[in-house]
């Protein structure tokens, strides 16, 4: 299960997962409790165990799972939780011992002496949860021997066996006997709308609202049968919900029980059921309609609920998961033509149009041209009800009826187009090899060299992409020059992703053709951004300013041609680059409905929804708006996962960084370097190169920054490198690089300078504070510094600039003043959830002799156990590779966590850990806040 779907399972359980939260804090103060969860299949059960093991994170954690195929074997589920826990040490008395080793075949003693089992099993509990908490987590508890029953039941009982939680789920249908009077905790059906949250997520883009509605109410609030109402199934075989995907076998023979039970159904019934399958909504009106054209009468529908196959009301509903997608693979092909027939004469609502076209289209044996212009026509009205998806199968379906040559291949080049759009990669290559089955036409071929180019980068980000993009820009130029224009510019915006790791042709030959591209004094914004993007490939940053500033204004200043609405989110990028908050507010909130605007033409699909909600997180990032940045980012990463593209690597980085996430981080470090080494793709290795940069400076490891932060200076990517100057700064000037610092320094003002912003200035200004030896001159720089960037919004800028003061005050000796600088600094990187630079800004606030407040409302002072275990392995002079092969973690987490613990204990280095250990009571070892009950 992914993080997403974990997550989905877990909805509308938040009173569940707080009482569980509090059993969990009454062990870990040294209380021993039970409970038992049940409810129906797919309520949540095994999520709501995953998700306790998961935040027992300082407890011994058990995991055990009854299994239909050990159920007769005695103690089979006893072994499973033993097991582990013999490798603990333990001390048990001897008959006590002799009894597990019988229990578990280890001795000829038969038979084992139940008692003395389940004495053995809660003294060995009993005596692990000395040293650290326990946490028994037992699925499906109905499927276990009846003997482990008997003895988890039994430990259950005892509560005064130390520190131990033992949580047991059931089948509400197979509820065991021997977990009578246990505390107990049902899990009901889902409310309406946790169950909208959890499909909609679960579900891919754009599926038809009324589709949606259908399987809502078939699921019945079960969390299973939503998030797995569209598993495994893409947007592009969904068709926004037009189509009906094929069955998935679920290991259990179900679907199989299932279609036995169909097939002996009478004829009419099986007809009905049909019906029922093929009208995707559920509309009764339109099912009996059509089910009267096929001769089928209320009797079959009354066969049909004897059997519980389907329920009719409002809605005509099926009562088992997939069955839908069962009884339509059933069918036979001729069966399935005449109930689309019969559904395309019985949908006849004046807005059906696109749904009565659909069952047209399938009812059709061969070709038909009549049908072909009707599903050309009207794929923007499926567009509309149901997504990118549904409008790519109109398209697809289209070219397939056509019998004209001519107007086969350009339907499937169009729908290869919308299929790349849509996510259907290796379908919108088949209807490109369709595209060029006529004769030979240059501008058709060009225009399919162009839509491969595309399919090429956006699915693999590869090196070679630009080369493709260049080439087919270039066989435009002699028959299209408006698309021709757009075709150069995609192209230079591939190069410059790529940057140094590109193959051929390089990234100047490709700037000068495109400048080459650009009409003179014209005012669209595609020839704006050629010449703009061109100048600052071949003369750099500052000389290009002027025209970047132009672009942008073009691009943002309103409704144009779709070609220019398809570049607002490089405009935005570019408004970033340029350090203008203004612009990139004009730009950054484009939303995804907006980036995917209809668009007819294959020359106009070009545009991601991922590139504009990118950037906007980019935006809310930098503005301190992290929660909000995480949810764009998510629905970023919902695209690409639906169409199967390469993801937008740059804001997830970032976003770990400014939160202080080290393991987060990397993990997310490791990835998108492989990513980025494997596609060609340097933005992504810049990304990582400032990502690290920043938290690096955060933890205030800064010769480590110093180091990381090179790379995305010298990779000159838009943005990337303009931000990564200041951090350079920073870094050279607290690690004595002030050579280093210098010149970066210079490379910040050549920028700033030739934006003219208070944003720019203002990062400017704090950055040359931190290399200015006079006193006064520094103060000046930091005052302006601060002034500058309280009226930009740029919290995260803002916030650095009052902690770089507030450092510099203090080491002045100017304690009153500093401890203003410090609180606002603190108080900014505390609100927005930057946890390393708000632990960086409470360190001098300790220094200044002020007691800081704890990191966030309600948050212990004390070390956490993992903070506890480094502190004195560190104490003890292990390094932190040392103390990482100690505990299973790596070297960098072991420096995070030493910040914090430096942080906490308000000392600056590890030398100082002998001074304040030894007078600090060592926490228990599990200890956890304590939560409020629900």
């Amino acid at each position: 299960m992914g993080a997403d779907q974990g997550a989905s399972r877990l909805l509308g359980r938040e009173a569940e997962r707080a009482r569980l939260a509090q059993l969990l804090t009454d062990v870990a103060n040294g209380g021993s409790s039970a409970l038992c969860i049940y409810g129906q299949r797919g309520a949540g059960r095994s999520a709501l165990l995953d998700d306790v093991a998961a935040r027992a994170s300082d407890f011994r954690v058990v995991r055990v799972r009854g299994l239909a195929t050990e159920q007769d074997l005695p103690y089979a589920g006893l072994h499973q939780l033993c097991a582990p826990l013999f490798r603990e040490p333990h001390r048990l008395e001897s008959r006590q011992l002799a009894a597990l080793n019988a229990a578990f075949g280890e001795s000829a003693e038969q038979p084992a002496d139940r008692f003395l089992v389940s004495l053995a099993v809660l003294n060995l509990i009993t005596q692990v949860a000395a040293v650290q908490p326990v946490c028994c987590v037992v699925d499906d508890a109905h499927l276990l021997d009846g003997e482990s029953l008997l003895v988890l039941a039994f430990v259950a009982r005892r509560a005064e066996s130390g520190a131990r939680l033992i949580v047991f789920s059931e089948d509400e249908r197979r509820r065991r006997t021997e977990l009578e009077g246990l505390p107990e905790m049902p899990l009901v059906p889902i409310t309406s709308d946790d169950a909208r949250t959890a499909l909609v997520a679960a579900a891919p883009r754009g599926i038809d609202r009324a589709v949606i509605e259908r399987v809502l109410l078939e699921a019945r609030g079960n969390v299973r049968a939503l998030t797995d109402a569209f598993a495994g199934i893409t947007a592009a075989e969904l068709a926004g919900g037009f189509a009906v995907p094929t069955p998935r076998p679920d290991g259990r023979g179900k679907e199989h029980q299932v279609a036995q039970r169909v097939l002996r159904l009478p004829d009419a019934a099986r007809r009905l059921l049909l019906v029922a399958a093929s009208e995707p909504t559920g509309n009764p009106t339109v099912v009996w309609r059509a089910a009267a054209v096929l001769g089928v009468g209320a009797e079959a529908g009354e066969i049909i609920e004897v059997e519980d196959l389907l329920t009719f009301g409002p809605r005509v509903l099926f009562k088992h998961p997939h069955l839908r997608a069962v009884v339509y693979s059933l069918a036979a092909r001729a069966e399935r033509q005449s109930v689309h027939r019969a559904l395309a004469e019985a949908t006849t609502g004046a807005t059906e149009v696109d749904r009565r076209t659909w069952h047209r289209a399938l009812s059709t044996s061969g070709l038909d041209d009549r049908v072909a212009e009707d599903l050309e026509r009207y794929a923007p009205a499926a567009r509309v009800r149901g997504g990118l998806a549904a409008r790519a199968a109109f398209l697809e379906k289209a070219a397939m009826l056509s019998t004209d040559p001519e107007a086969r291949a350009r339907r499937a080049l169009i729908a290869a187009a919308a299929k790349h759009l849509a996510g259907g990669t290796d379908a919108a290559l088949q209807l490109l090899a369709i595209a060029q089955t006529v004769a030979p036409d240059e501008p058709r071929e060009a225009l399919i060299a162009l839509q491969r180019a595309r399919i090429a980068f956006t699915a693999r980000r590869g090196n070679a992409a630009p080369g493709l993009l260049l080439d087919a820009a270039e066989r435009l130029g002699r028959h299209r020059p408006v698309l021709a224009r757009q075709a150069h510019l995609e192209a230079l915006v591939a190069t410059m992703a790529t940057g140094r790791l590109a193959t051929a042709p390089a990234g100047a030959e490709v700037a000068r053709l495109a400048r080459a591209q650009a009409r003179k004094g014209s005012t669209d914004p595609v020839d704006l951004l050629l010449q703009a993007l061109a100048t600052r490939v071949l003369h750099g940053y500052v000389p290009a300013v002027p025209l970047l500033r132009e672009a942008v204004r073009a691009v943002g200043s309103g409704p144009g041609s779709p070609a220019a609405e398809g570049w607002r989110w490089l405009a935005g990028f570019i408004a970033a680059d340029l350090w203008d908050v203004g612009a990139w507010d004009g730009v950054a909130g484009e939303s995804e409905e907006h980036a995917a605007a209809e668009q007819h033409r294959p020359e106009m699909e070009f545009q991601r929804p991922d590139h504009v909600l990118a950037q906007a997180a980019l935006a809310e990032v930098y503005r301190g708006d992290f929660e909000r940045a995480q949810a764009t980012l998510a629905g970023a990463e919902g695209y690409t996962e639906d169409v199967g593209v390469a993801p937008v690597l740059t804001p997830s980085v970032l976003l770990a960084a400014w939160r202080g996430k080290a393991d987060l981080l990397e993990d997310q470090a490791q990835i998108v370097r492989r990513c980025a080494r494997l596609r060609g793709d340097e933005r992504g290795l810049a990304a990582v190169s400032l990502a690290e940069a920043i938290l690096y400076n955060g933890l205030g490891r800064y010769e480590r920054a110093a180091d990381a932060v090179r790379d995305a200076v010298e990779s000159d990517q838009i943005v990337l490198a303009g931000w990564a100057l200041p951090e350079l700064v920073e870094a050279a000037a607290r690690s004595g690089r002030h050579e280093q610092g210098a010149a970066a320094l210079a490379l910040l003002a050549d920028r700033t300078q030739a934006a003219g912003t208070d944003w720019g200035a203002g990062v400017y200004a704090a950055s040359a504070a931190l290399l200015t030896e006079d006193l006064a001159d520094a103060e000046v720089f930091y005052q302006e510094a601060v002034d500058r960037l309280s009226r930009t919004g740029m919290r995260v800028h803002l916030g650095r600039a009052q902690l770089v003061y507030g450092e510099w005050l203090r080491r002045r000796n100017r304690r009153v003043d500093a401890r203003e600088m410090l609180r606002q600094a603190m108080g900014l990187f505390d609100g927005v959830g930057a946890d390393a630079f708000a632990d960086r800004a409470r360190r001098e606030l300790l220094a200044t002799s002020e007691r800081a407040r704890p990191r966030r409302p309600g948050a212990a002072r004390t070390l956490t156990p993992q903070e506890y275990r480094i502190a004195h392995l560190a104490r003890n002079g292990l390094t932190n590779p040392e103390i990482g092969a100690e505990l299973f973690i790596s070297p960098r987490t072991v420096e995070y966590h030493l910040g914090n613990v430096f942080g906490k204990l308000a000392i600056t280095s590890r030398t100082e850990l002998h001074l304040v250990l030894e007078r600090t009571a060592p926490p228990r070892p599990w200890a956890l806040p304590r939560t409020t009950r629900t």
